[in-house]
């Protein structure tokens, strides 16, 4: 059902892409202090670049699983390495660009701005992505919170079915958000289709920096957010045409179930919203150029950075404050 066939990137997308990137831009380093340098002959150490993207390469379920009842065989199917499939097909053709933006990327910082945004990118040496044209809807901002031993992310309690991949547990030196309220989790957006959107709420990005390399990469992420049975008893849009309705893939809602004597449910419960489901995703990401209109964040008094005056648990969405400004970060020189 979820298949996924190779499709061409439309050529109109890919002219209003390049004009909203800038594609005539090379490579940056930071403006300011090389033209600080020409001009004075004071040549400071430069201050961790900001801001900073890395594009979703790889995006994969691994708890709960989707179970798809096959007509033709006349049996119930984990359909859950169809649907990865259908995933990584749409993020290697660039209809699907979730993207992490990090403000700055120092994993020596005890606080980062991060953005999560379903970016316009264009393929490319280097990929070139930005969130202009995106809608309000599909960014959100949030605090980032770097860690020097340990691991960041976690999992709730009982929400996990043993008998699938436990989700990752990034080691240090990682980063992990703050929970945000709720943001769409885009998974597909095929041409002339209604967007793959997931409605998660209490969302939280974590990864570990690898970052000493090239390309830099943000590696063992882990994307976790529960998705209230009310949301996903609702089309969620469509994968090749056909109405993606998540509760009629679960075991325990609406799905078949592989084994009838044996039957099991991957629904939760949660304290404030009731039934629903922990939704679990692996993830790596790669480095991008981005660009932005966004202005930079002001910091604060102890260098922590501007708060996003919600008390912490997610932030709205757009630039903050009057000031205008272009950023456009490279990949290198």
């Amino acid at each position: 059902m979820l298949a996924a066939g190779r499709r061409p990137f439309a050529a109109l997308m890919r002219a209003a892409l390049a004009l909203a990137v800038g594609l005539g831009a090379a490579c940056y380093s930071n403006e300011y202090l090389d033209g600080l340098c020409a001009n004075t002959g004071v040549c400071p150490d430069p201050p961790p670049e900001s801001p900073v993207a890395f594009r979703i390469t790889s995006l994969e379920l691994v708890d709960p699983h989707t179970y798809t009842f096959d007509t033709v065989l006349g049996v119930c199917t984990d359909s859950t390495a169809t649907l990865n499939g259908f995933i990584a097909q749409g993020i290697a053709d660039y209809d699907v660009s979730n993207v992490l933006v990090l403000r700055p990327l120092d994993p020596n910082s005890a606080v980062a701005k991060l953005q999560f945004v379903s970016a316009l990118c264009i393929a490319g040496e280097p990929t070139n992505c930005t969130d202009r044209m995106v809608a309000g809807t599909h960014t959100v901002d949030a605090d980032a919170f770097n860690r020097e031993a340990g691991n960041c992310g976690g999992t709730e309690p009982n929400s996990l079915n043993s008998a699938y991949d436990a989700p990752a547990q990034p080691p240090a030196p990682c980063i992990v958000s703050q929970r945000i309220s709720g943001t769409p989790v885009r998974l597909a957006a095929q041409t002339g289709m209604t967007p793959l959107d997931l409605a998660l709420v209490e969302v939280e990005l974590a990864a570990a920096y690898a970052v000493d390399g090239e390309p830099q990469k943000l590696v063992q992420g882990a994307l976790r957010g529960f998705m209230p049975a009310a949301a996903a008893m609702m089309p969620a849009g469509q994968a090749n045409g056909i109405s993606f309705v998540p509760w009629n893939v679960l075991a325990g809602g609406a799905g078949c179930q592989v084994d009838a004597m044996n039957t099991f449910s991957d629904i939760d419960n949660h304290g404030l919203y009731g039934q629903g489901v922990w939704m679990y995703f692996n993830f790596t990401a790669e480095r991008v150029q981005w660009a932005t209109d966004r202005p930079e964040p002001m910091p604060e008094t102890g260098g922590l950075g501007e708060t996003d005056g919600t008390g912490g648990t997610a932030a709205t969405t757009g630039p903050t404050g009057d000031a205008t400004a272009t950023t456009t970060v490279g990949t290198g020189s």
